[in-house]
């Protein structure tokens, strides 16, 4: 009919060149019950599964059991993180990061120290899923990097992580565990957290799994790779209290004074090993720098005597 707007959702026909009124229609009044209803839904249950940590791990635990992933979307980085890990992942998920600002800040401290050179290569020992790899190549002050990382699921969220940020062909995955010397080590897994595996100590009370992995000196292995000492310009260590080990393995790069970040653990060396630790520092190094507790920067011989845990870039 001339004049006639025919409503393709249904109902009766509206005369508009008459000026009548379109009145809703049932397909209409059913889409805005529907929309209602799941905000409703949203805001009471979104409080109980995000703010309580209990049922918020529940949900994330059976998604990890079922073999998911989770593709967080973080601004200028994304992870993918298996959803049953209570800390990197759970961190990831729920607060946007994890440990950027360390990154950020050891970048900052060795710019105004004049220790960055253009082309520099990152080295991640303890890589996890890459987070600390990504954060470094964001940063523009980093042409390449090196990562290790033996736990096999880890690596290949690793080597995911990498190619979602389009990283891949500036970082070698090197899937082995660093030491001081060359062999093999059992690598107790942690059933909880993916990042607290750990070299000959079970990380936890309660948990049986556990690998055996390649063990590499980590200057045999840059040597192997082509990567010059001179163009290394920070080495990241965090390998759950194996650091002593990892250090051995680093000895012509420390004497270089190539900077290095690693996660300080005291109570978990003995008092000799300690002692070596800070002495073998002292000689190489002057100064260290608090990127975890963020404590006023100090000579480096002050390690000696510190009891807390904290991540510390010594240059």
């Amino acid at each position: 009919m001339p004049g006639t707007a025919l409503w393709r959702g249904g109902g009766h026909p509206a005369r508009a060149s008459l000026g009548v009124t379109v009145t809703p229609t049932w397909q209409r009044i059913r889409a805005v019950y529907g929309r209602r209803r799941r905000a409703l839904r949203q805001a009471m249950l979104e409080p109980l599964l995000v703010g309580w940590p209990v049922l918020r791990q529940v949900v994330t635990s059976a998604l990890s059991a079922r073999g998911h992933l989770v593709l967080c979307e973080l601004g200028d980085v994304r992870f993918f993180v298996d959803p049953g890990d209570r800390v990197v992942g759970a961190w990831l998920m729920w607060h946007g990061g994890w440990q950027r600002r360390e990154i950020d800040a050891a970048v900052e401290v060795l710019l105004a120290a004049g220790r960055l050179q253009p082309g520099a290569a990152f080295i991640d020992i303890g890589a996890h899923i890459g987070t600390h790899t990504i954060y470094a190549l964001r940063t523009g002050r980093f042409e390449r990097a090196v990562a290790f990382e033996p736990e096999p699921r880890n690596a290949r969220l690793l080597a995911m992580n990498l190619d979602a940020n389009g990283v891949s062909e500036r970082v070698v995955v090197v899937r082995k565990a660093a030491g001081a010397a060359a062999g093999t080590a059992t690598l107790h897994l942690h059933p909880r957290n993916t990042g607290a595996h750990a070299i000959d100590v079970p990380p936890s009370v309660d948990g049986e799994a556990s690998v055996a992995v390649p063990v590499v000196r980590v200057e045999d292995e840059l040597q192997a790779l082509g990567v010059l000492p001179e163009t290394v310009a920070l080495i990241w260590v965090d390998v759950e209290g194996y650091e002593p080990q990892v250090l051995a393995g680093l000895a012509g790069l420390i004497a270089r004074s190539v900077p290095l970040a690693f996660e300080f653990t005291p109570s978990r060396y003995s008092p000799d090993v300690k002692q070596r630790l800070a002495r073998l520092l002292a000689r190489h190094y002057t100064t260290v720098h608090s990127l975890g507790r963020r404590d006023a920067t100090a000579p480096v011989g002050t390690l000696a005597s510190r009891m807390h845990t904290d991540d510390v870039l010594v240059y």
